[in-house]
């Protein structure tokens, strides 16, 4: 796993709640790349902030009432 896929799964976790995108930080977070695992631990972290946040203004869905993703929760929250 490269760490340019990392970031753009970073991006997809970070920005639209991408549950897929979140698997794949999980694994890049086991890397044994330094880079890699450091990329996505932060780029986790982020994403996990920024659901936090939202979920502290207004009261996100369900995920499985959206389909298995927060993106328009998220959207409507920009």
């Amino acid at each position: 796993m490269d760490s340019d896929y990392v970031f753009l799964c970073g991006l997809m976790w970070c920005r639209f709640g991408q549950p897929d995108a979140g698997r794949e930080l999980l694994r890049a977070a086991d890397s044994r790349n330094p880079d890699v695992k450091a990329l996505a631990r932060a780029m986790l972290a982020e994403g996990v902030g920024r659901l936090k946040r939202l979920e502290n203004g207004r009261k996100l869905l369900p995920a499985r009432s959206l389909g298995g993703n927060y993106v328009d929760e998220i959207m409507g929250g920009l």
